[in-house]
């Protein structure tokens, strides 16, 4: 219940950005400023995006429900219906994605409304048959299972029936805007380069510009704190996002704990969120890494200013951590350990922002074939080379779930992050 309800808040803040009903800059403005019918230009492209999304669900309702007949757990006639269920989430989940697209305002509502009520019902079960994703988890195929699709499946045509009206509010600014800018991060994602990537939809800061961020009369590392969480600030939904996801990595990372769960799979699932929740609260660190090889700009020493500008993420992460995980652990217990864990998981989360933010640009020499008996490996080690802060922080997280298992993985993992990260700083250009 908690992972649909958190998939269907990603999909209506995903539609925000790119939505599904989307195409080529210059097809988007032929057919957007035509006398066709928005449903009709765009359905092609929202149809491909929403079959995705649902074969994709589709085949993770296959795996748990195979795997569960397998071990003895589930009956056929049961693994069936939660396939059908997770069917149905596929389609719910293109719809709250075309929402995202077509009413952007309402969507940055819907979706914390969405995730809450879905936190909300995974502790309390007398709501599980009122929502649905509460449903999703009734149909979950084990022997207490008592959920029908009915409602289910009621929901899912619901939505479908809207999806025209929602393609007809699709506005000419918004179809452009968003063709532009996917366009242009895709250029820099073939170019391996994905923090530009990524920065093409950093939001304009518009809120709070009459907040005085820098205060010369503060010591040093109150100033750099304040002028980070200001600056952090000016973009309250990009924050609020950011916290939100840091939350839900803290609950994926203590369900991690659970004798009974996929620890490391679950585990390596909540460092990715964590490392991409960090993106606007690290803004500061890539500011110094780019400035760190140069003459220093404020009369500070790059080792200072780098340091100044993680206090904030750093403080930041802590009290999310902290207060996440304390309230998952109030239900599942192990709270020490899950709160030692999540904290050593997000500072090194945090080490590898920092690494990530000392990268540069792609190295020639990974642009040299590597020829080998199973082909050329030169597209995966650049594909290693960009993703590697996401890849490490990934399996950190998952050595921090086996520490009792693997004492050594979590102290080697550690090592070789922090190790990355220092020779970068070393070598910085």
């Amino acid at each position: 219940m908690l992972a649909v309800s958190g998939i269907w808040a990603f999909c209506l803040m995903l539609g925000r950005v790119r939505g599904p009903a989307l195409r080529p800059p210059f097809v988007t403005h032929a057919l957007a400023s035509s006398d066709l019918p928005r449903a009709t230009s765009f359905r092609g492209p929202f149809l491909r995006s929403g079959t995705m999304v649902v074969a994709l669900s589709t085949v993770v309702g296959v795996l748990i429900g195979a795997s569960l007949v397998s071990a003895g757990h589930s009956k056929p006639g049961d693994a069936l219906l939660f396939v059908l269920a997770c069917t149905c989430v596929g389609i719910i989940s293109s719809i709250a994605w075309l929402v995202g697209q077509a009413m952007p305002r309402t969507a940055a509502l819907l979706a914390p409304l969405v995730f809450a009520l879905g936190t909300v019902t995974s502790t309390i079960p007398a709501m599980q048959p009122l929502t649905p994703w509460g449903w999703v988890g009734l149909a979950y195929p084990v022997a207490t299972a008592t959920g029908t699709i009915a409602p289910l499946l009621a929901t899912t045509a619901a939505a479908a029936t809207v999806a025209p009206s929602l393609m007809s509010r699709l506005t000419l600014t918004l179809l452009t805007a968003q063709a532009a800018r996917w366009e242009a991060a895709t250029s820099h994602a073939t170019g391996m380069e994905l923090a530009a990537a990524a920065t093409v939809y950093q939001p304009a800061p518009r809120v709070g510009r009459h907040l005085r961020a820098v205060r010369p009369a503060l010591q040093r590392p109150l100033l750099f704190l304040l002028r980070d969480a200001v600056g952090a600030a000016r973009t309250p939904v990009r924050f609020a996002t950011a916290a939100l996801a840091l939350a839900a990595a803290a609950a994926l990372f203590t369900l991690s704990l659970v004798p009974e769960s996929p620890n490391w799979a679950l585990s390596a699932v909540a460092g990715v969120i964590l490392f991409a929740a960090l993106g606007p609260f690290t803004d500061g660190i890539r500011h110094a890494a780019s400035v760190a090889s140069d003459l220093p700009l404020y009369g500070i020493s790059d080792e200072r200013l780098l340091a100044y500008h993680t206090l904030f993420p750093v403080l930041a992460t802590v009290i999310v951590l902290v207060i996440a995980t304390a309230i998952c652990s109030l239900f599942i217990g192990h709270v020490i350990p899950a709160i030692l864990g999540s904290l050593a998981l997000g500072i090194l989360a945090i080490i590898a922002r920092i690494g990530n933010a000392l990268k540069g640009p792609l190295p020639p020499e990974l642009l040299t074939p590597i020829p080998t008996p199973m082909g050329d490996l030169g597209a995966a080690a650049r594909l290693a080379w960009a993703m590697d802060g996401v890849l490490l922080t990934a399996l950190a997280s998952a050595s921090t779930a086996l520490v009792f298992q693997s004492p050594i993985l979590l102290p080697a993992a550690g090592i070789a992050l922090t190790g990355l990260t220092i020779h970068r700083w070393r070598h910085r250009i």
